[in-house]
C-alpha cells in the first residue's frame, strides 16, 4: 500500500475499528513511520488533497536524526 506521507509502498493495515464495525481501519508506514486512520478527513487520506508541506516524498528520511519526534508528556 502506498504511504500517504513518502509515497513509498511501504504501508499496511495495522488496526481495524474494535467493535468490529468496519468504521476505521488504521495504516502505518514502516519507512517514515506515518499512521493515519481510514475516517481522518480527504486532506489526510487522499495524495492530491494532501498539504505538500507535509509530504516526505523528496526527504532522505533515513537521512534524519529523528524523523518522528515525540513530544514531551503532558502533566
Amino acid at each position: 500500500m502506498i504511504c500517504v506521507r513518502c509515497l513509498r509502498d511501504t504501508a499496511g493495515k495495522v488496526a481495524d475499528a474494535p467493535d468490529g464495525s468496519g468504521a476505521w481501519e488504521v495504516y502505518y508506514c514502516e519507512r517514515c513511520n506515518y499512521s493515519w486512520r481510514s475516517s481522518e478527513e480527504e486532506e489526510i487520506t487522499v495524495i492530491e488533497k494532501r498539504d505538500p508541506e507535509f509530504q516526505l516524498d523528496k526527504t532522505a528520511i533515513e537521512s534524519l536524526l529523528n524523523p518522528v519526534p515525540v513530544p514531551p508528556i503532558r502533566k
